[in-house]
């Protein structure tokens, strides 16, 4: 998850205050969903409503959630551990009047040392011998809109910039009371682009359960996400035109409040990113800058 341009930014949420802090057991509004309706996920309009109370929420609350993981290097089928990443998203969605639900979303993530977890600033690479300089990464704000086919990009920012896109989600695998839904995510550049090539190939999935889904209370579940990326090198590692590409795998989950973050989330954006920590509806709603 970190590495992608701000295009499924995870899912997010908004504000402070009682009703902006994403508590899964607020009370919908009655025409949220019908009460006691079970939904049928083959119906697109039941799939969407599902979608997006996995990955946001039916009202306008602010959205948040971390995935935590790792990044290897891969060159002829041969991973080689590199580094950590801790990601974290925020959004908020309004439902549209033809049923698809728009948000603004942006990242703030960090690269951490394989081994101890700490903020990495500085990086030998093993594959050069060379130490560079790690990057903070923070993208967004963008505008999406969200469909039971896909993600629709209004407004892509930093490396999505110019590049093509496509986004789909996968229909729902359910067993039991557990449901998952995959989303795919291809971002790269033409092939007449005028400058180093890039990809960026993310698969993540959502997992939550039947019976949050059915609650008309619920207004979003408490979801568990995995993510896996397959990335170009990014041009900070300095690999030249090596060839190969970056292998990431994370896991996390959506957030209640700022203080369910991973404690160290919390303490480098308070250090790093004070007005994130202090006000992120204020950023998704255009009144700082992001």
């Amino acid at each position: 998850m970190t590495n992608a341009p701000m295009l499924t930014s995870r899912r997010s949420t908004l504000g402070f205050g009682a009703l902006a802090l994403g508590m899964p057991g607020l009370i919908a509004p009655a025409d949220a969903q019908g009460a006691g309706k079970s939904l049928d996920l083959k119906n697109k309009s039941d799939f969407l409503t599902a979608l997006q109370k996995m990955r946001g929420s039916l009202d306008e609350r602010i959205c948040m959630g971390y995935v935590k993981g790792l990044y290897y290097g891969v060159i002829d089928d041969r991973i080689t551990p590199l580094y950590g990443v801790l990601g974290g998203t925020f959004s908020r969605y309004k439902k549209l009047p033809d049923g698809n639900f728009e948000g603004r979303t942006f990242e703030v993530a960090y690269f951490t040392d394989w081994e101890t977890g700490g903020l990495l600033e500085n990086f030998k690479n093993p594959y050069t011998g060379e130490t560079v300089t790690v990057p903070q990464t923070r993208m967004g704000p963008s505008t999406i809109t969200i469909t039971a086919d896909g993600l629709k990009i209004g407004s892509a920012a930093g490396e999505a910039r110019g590049m093509s896109i496509a986004n789909r989600f996968l229909p729902a695998r359910v067993v039991n009371n557990d449901v998952w839904i995959v989303e795919e995510s291809k971002v790269g550049t033409s092939p007449d682009f005028k400058g180093p090539k890039f990809a960026y190939n993310e698969v993540t999935t959502y997992q939550t359960t039947l019976a949050e889904l059915n609650d008309p209370k619920l207004m979003q579940t408490a979801t568990h996400v995995h993510f896996n990326g397959v990335v170009s090198w990014r041009p900070w590692l300095k690999m030249g035109d090596r060839p190969g590409h970056l292998l990431g795998n994370a896991a996390g989950r959506r957030l209640a409040k700022m203080t369910d973050y991973p404690a160290e989330y919390q303490e480098w954006t308070k250090k790093y990113h004070a007005d994130v920590w202090a006000d992120p509806g204020a950023i998704l709603d255009g009144k700082k800058a992001g």
